[in-house]
C-alpha cells in the first residue's frame, strides 16, 4: 500500500465558496484523486488559512506550514509521496513572491531531512502544485494586484520544483477560483483538479 500525504490549506480541506462550509468528500480534490489510485491511501491534511512558512498571529490555529509539517511527517510515516499545494494565503497576507518560494523550499528541505526513525528507509517523493489563480468577483479582498500575483505563482513554483527535483503540476490547467469569493473552488473545479492530478501521481508511484 502506497501512502500519499496531501498537505495544503482550505483548497485541500474543501472550502465551498457558496456556503463557507465544506464540499462533500467526493468533491474534495484529494478524494477525487484517490478514487482511481489502486493500492494507495491518501491522507488529507488541509488547514484553512495555512501559509507556506509564515505566522498569522490573529488566527485560531498555528498556520505556518513549516511548524505543522514535521509533526505530520512523523504521525503519518511511512510516506511514499507528499503533495504540497500552498501559496494562496501568502498572497492574501501580502507576503512577497520570493518569500513564498523560500517557504516552499523550506518545506522541501524539511521532508528531505526529516528524522523518520523507521526500520525501513523512508524517502518520499514530492510534488509541488501551484494553486489555482484568484478570480475577481464579489469579494473586494480578491484585488487585481492579488489576482496578478496568483497568476504569476505557477512559474515561480515550477522553477523551484525543477531546481529541487520535485514533480510539478499547475492547477490553473484545470481550475480557477470561483468569482463568488475569489479564492476557493467550486465543487466541479475541485473534483476536476483531483482527476487531473491522478495520472501524474500514478506515473510517480
Amino acid at each position: 500500500m502506497k501512502n500519499i500525504l496531501a498537505f495544503g490549506d482550505s483548497l485541500t480541506w474543501g472550502s465551498c465558496p457558496q456556503t463557507s462550509g465544506r464540499h462533500a468528500p467526493a468533491d474534495r480534490w484529494p478524494s477525487a484523486m484517490a478514487e482511481g489510485l489502486d493500492d494507495a491511501h491518501v491522507i488529507t491534511e488541509g488547514l484553512r488559512g495555512r501559509t507556506t512558512a509564515y505566522a498569522r498571529p490573529s488566527s485560531s490555529a498555528e498556520m505556518s506550514g513549516v511548524v505543522a509539517l514535521p509533526i505530520l511527517l512523523h504521525s503519518h510515516a511511512p510516506l511514499d509521496l507528499i503533495i504540497i499545494m500552498l501559496g494562496t494565503n501568502d498572497i492574501y497576507e501580502n507576503i512577497a513572491a520570493h518569500q513564498t518560494r523560500d517557504g516552499l523550499e523550506r518545506l522541501v528541505e524539511i521532508i528531505r531531512h526529516h528524522p523518520w526513525r523507521l526500520p525501513e528507509a523512508c524517502h518520499p517523493k514530492i510534488m509541488l502544485v501551484s494553486p489555482p489563480p484568484l478570480t475577481q468577483g464579489e469579494n473586494p479582498d480578491a484585488t487585481l494586484e492579488k489576482i496578478t500575483r496568483s497568476e504569476q505563482l505557477a512559474s515561480i513554483i515550477e522553477a523551484l520544483a525543477i531546481a529541487n527535483d520535485c514533480a510539478f503540476f499547475d492547477a490553473a490547467r484545470v481550475a480557477r477560483a470561483s468569482p463568488v469569493d475569489g479564492f476557493h473552488l467550486e465543487a466541479g473545479d475541485s473534483r476536476a483538479l483531483g482527476l487531473a492530478i491522478r495520472p501524474e501521481v500514478q506515473a510517480i508511484l
